[in-house]
């Protein structure tokens, strides 16, 4: 069975998982932008910085159908090692960076809930600034250390059975990437138990902040569990994948590689859902006279 897709015929694993990468960049993009160049709406740095790194999640998937070298058919030719290369040393730098970017918001979230229900100073700027260096720092050294990788053993480096991209079958990029995955995703649990305990303990407060008879904001725990699921799912991947030898790993499987262009969508509903974003966008009402008012959960809200 097959798709067709910018004026070829593509089998349907590949084109969804095209068209989930697209849609996926454009989503979070257009959140963004709206975030951005609206006055109604206030984020913080480190939400522009996770909203930005899952637009950019989808862009290195989709190298091998930007340049004509996707699939792995007679009439297709081989992908040049360069770029080979390169598209496999950005895919394995991006989970990590999503995962701390991730860490990075909901630890502004329970910084402003700590200040707010003990009255105490949250996260101090350095820490603030921390935090958004991590994802970039972790990026830029695990794309090196894969890339020094690729070159030196490059006859590992290879179009994926299914054509969707290249990867590596030489398992020090897999072990780097899963390390620094796992790390931010324990960080991430570890907040998020932090959370929902604080939340937990001061339900009665949660109560009266109008959620109506629900001690604690069923919504909070869907956004907070879609907003991690990508870089989670990622680790266990990364793991999966580590010793393989040939360049069809778990990634490579149709149900499991559609399942990971899906995740920067789960990240759009959980960024993007918002009234103050969404009243933006519904220019055909007249917004409220409180719209235009900053607020911290505004700001840091996930």
């Amino acid at each position: 069975m097959v798709f067709p897709l910018f004026g070829s015929e593509y089998p349907t694993p590949i084109a969804i998982y095209n068209i989930l990468q697209i849609l996926g960049f454009l989503a979070n993009s257009s959140i963004a932008l709206t975030a951005y160049f609206s006055r109604r709406v206030h984020r913080s740095s480190n939400w522009y910085m996770a909203i930005l790194l899952w637009a950019w999640w989808n862009i290195p998937y989709l190298l091998l159908m930007f340049t004509g070298y996707q699939l792995s058919r007679k009439d297709v030719p081989v992908p040049p090692r360069a770029l080979c290369t390169i598209q496999a040393a950005l895919i394995y730098a991006t989970p990590s960076s999503a995962g701390f970017a991730t860490f990075g918001i909901l630890g502004q979230i329970a910084s402003l809930l700590f200040e707010i229900l003990y009255e105490k100073p949250g996260l101090s700027q350095k820490v603030s600034r921390s935090l958004l260096c991590i994802p970039v720092i972790g990026y830029v050294a695990i794309f090196f250390i894969s890339l020094s990788v690729g070159i030196d053993n490059s006859s590992e480096v290879k179009r994926s059975a299914t054509g969707a991209y290249c990867n590596m079958s030489h398992p020090l990029p897999s072990v780097v990437s899963a390390i620094a995955c796992l790390a931010s995703v324990v960080l991430i649990l570890l907040l998020e138990l932090f959370t929902f305990a604080l939340l937990w303990k001061h339900r009665a407060w949660v109560k009266r902040m109008k959620t109506g008879s629900r001690p604690i904001p069923i919504s909070l725990f869907i956004r907070v569990a879609c907003f991690s699921s990508g870089p989670i799912a990622g680790t266990i991947f990364s793991i999966s994948s580590i010793g393989s030898k040939t360049t069809n790993g778990p990634y490579q499987k149709p149900t499991i590689m559609v399942l990971t262009a899906g995740f920067p969508l789960l990240a759009a509903v959980a960024l993007g859902t918002q009234r103050d974003i969404l009243r933006v966008w519904m220019f055909w009402k007249r917004p409220s006279y409180m719209s235009d008012q900053p607020n911290k959960e505004v700001v840091v809200s996930a």
